[in-house]
């Protein structure tokens, strides 16, 4: 790769019990992979996170360290990186996502150079233990997203359709709704879209961000690149519900309500 070829950015809050780990992993394979610069956004930790992250800045040249004041969302932590890189590509990945080899973001960018129509490539995504997450999913109506909530069990067979659990991950196709774990942009189509939609706090940006890509060119999902995700998230919680269910009426609402 050549200087400024690919960038990535990461959005921390409140993960000092985690962040050396994760960053000495991270930091490593990204030294592999000789990318240009590595934002790391804090979103007003309250915990140690910030002091972690300054002591790891000033060992790290390439570690470009955003510290915001307040919390503004997951999508807000990552347009402070989105507007200021000038890469060629840009990756938007979570801390507990680890690429599951050492080269894959060098691979990936030789797969973007030689399919210039692509503007998102998304990965296959599994957990440690090398099961597949399901994450190839279809555009959201309210029904499916309704559904839910109720757990696998309910409408199992519109469930199983909506993640495309069996023609959604051993072949190359259009990805309707890409996880915002790990996302591979050509950041040209990024900046023009406007990267994330900030009105999201949490949950739906990246439903809405492949979307918005998808209006202006192609999101695509290929097996032959794999990550492995350890799936920290909230949404079980009752905030967790809240912050989705808002998150769904304003998607809805910007792009038309779909029932079924």
């Amino acid at each position: 790769m050549t200087d400024e070829e690919v960038s990535i950015s990461i959005v921390t809050f409140n993960n000092a019990a985690i962040l050396e780990e994760r960053m000495t992993i991270l930091l490593n394979i990204f030294k592999l992979n000789n990318i240009s610069k590595i934002f790391i956004i804090d979103n007003a930790s309250t915990d140690n996170t910030s002091k972690i992250l300054e002591k790891i800045s000033n060992q790290e040249p390439k570690l470009k360290l955003i510290l915001l004041n307040e919390n503004n969302g997951f999508g807000y932590g990552h347009n402070q990186a989105i507007y200021r890189t000038t890469s060629k590509y840009h990756v938007i990945m979570n801390l507990d996502t680890t690429p599951s080899s050492d080269l894959l973001l060098e691979k990936m960018t030789e797969y973007m150079d030689n399919n210039q129509n692509i503007d998102l490539l998304s990965p296959l995504v599994k957990f440690p233990n090398g099961e597949i997450q399901y994450l190839t999913r279809n555009e959201p109506t309210i029904f499916d997203l309704s559904i839910r909530f109720l757990g696998p069990k309910w409408f199992k067979k519109r469930q199983e359709k909506f993640i495309h659990v069996n023609d959604g991950y051993d072949h190359n196709q259009k990805i309707l709704n890409a996880t915002g774990s790990f996302m591979f942009f050509r950041t040209k189509s990024l900046q023009y879209v406007g990267g994330f939609d900030e009105r999201y706090f949490l949950y739906m940006e990246d439903t809405d961000l492949t979307k918005s890509i998808n209006q202006y060119g192609n999101a695509i999902f290929s097996p032959d690149f794999e990550v492995i995700h350890e799936w920290q998230r909230g949404n079980h919680s009752l905030s967790g519900a809240r912050l989705m269910i808002t998150s769904m009426v304003k998607y809805f609402n910007k792009w038309g309500w779909r029932l079924f």
